[in-house]
């Protein structure tokens, strides 16, 4: 195994630095919960006047969730076909976005506000000032925050004009999708941006002077470039897509039927704990996957 230089793991400090507050706060915060809660995928937990009680069942809750549960693999293929889908257009998506943006033109400052105007939307904070104003001071519950900006208004158009109601959900679907898109796009975009401004313009005008078309260019200049940004931008999406906020029958089910099952009305913790370390797994296991097909080219490229 080849060792790095000393340039290398002196240039590589400052990213250990920055990743150590992270460290810090897990080790003395996360990691007994999360050893507790991998305890508990083992046991069947009852709440009682005096505290939880546990019982071992083994490997019982697994089996149950992959064998007999009708809903669990259900809800795991929609979250795996909707990271799919989120991360190929999202990405896309993001790199045409900060592609056109950065070009040089009248008021590209205000187009990049504007695409990541939904980030600034989206969070908690202005959700709850907004909230007030919307309904007049009432307050909303979990899953209507969530999704306040979904067509549900259009819907209600659509349907009083008499339009066939599979168009309605058809057109409302589009519509949901291309915010939900666009809102979860913002931090790619500026993540690309960012990479694409520090390639040099000689590499570009260079490139001209020999001949090489816009397309050339991108595929042969920019893509191999930014193909970190790249790889990061998809680990993120991957990510952010399968932690999306969710309930049992909006947003990201699956998160949603986890809450549901351990602080819900069933209160099965050791099931819900179950639940949330198999989605962990598979988190992990499409991670590593995305390593091996784009991380371990763009460790080449940079090498």
């Amino acid at each position: 195994m080849k060792r790095r230089s000393y340039y290398e793991r002196k240039k590589a400090r400052p990213g250990y630095v920055f990743v150590l507050p992270w460290i810090i706060g897990f080790l003395l915060f996360f990691l007994i919960p999360l050893v507790e809660s991998f305890y508990y995928t083992f046991n069947d937990i009852k709440l009682s006047a005096s505290g939880f009680t546990l019982t071992w069942v083994g490997l019982n809750n697994y089996s149950h969730l992959l064998f007999r549960d009708a809903n669990y693999p259900q809800l795991l293929g929609t979250a795996v076909l909707n990271m799919f889908s989120e991360t190929i257009i999202i990405t896309i998506f993001s790199l045409l976005v900060a592609v056109l943006i950065n070009q040089k033109f009248h008021g590209r400052t205000f187009y990049r506000a504007v695409f990541f105007l939904p980030i600034i939307l989206t969070s908690g904070v202005v959700y709850t000032l907004m909230q007030g104003v919307i309904n007049g001071g009432s307050s909303l519950g979990g899953s209507q925050n969530a999704f306040m900006f979904q067509s549900t208004g259009l819907q209600d158009i659509l349907i009083q004009g008499n339009v066939p109601t599979d168009v309605v959900t058809f057109i409302t679907t589009v519509v949901d999708t291309i915010f939900s898109m666009i809102s979860k796009s913002g931090v790619q975009i500026l993540l690309f941006l960012s990479g694409l401004q520090k390639i040099p313009a000689s590499g570009y005008e260079a490139c001209k002077i020999e001949g090489a078309n816009s397309w050339d260019i991108f595929w042969k200049i920019t893509v191999p470039i930014i193909s970190p940004i790249i790889f990061l931008n998809i680990v993120y999406t991957i990510i952010d897509s399968f932690t999306a906020y969710g309930t049992t029958t909006t947003g990201n089910t699956m998160m949603g039927s986890i809450q549901n099952m351990g602080f819900g009305k069933v209160m099965q913790f050791g099931y819900s704990a179950t639940m949330a370390w198999i989605y962990f797994l598979v988190v992990i296991l499409f991670l590593l996957l995305a390593y091996w097909l784009i991380g371990k080219r763009v460790s080449k490229i940079e090498g």
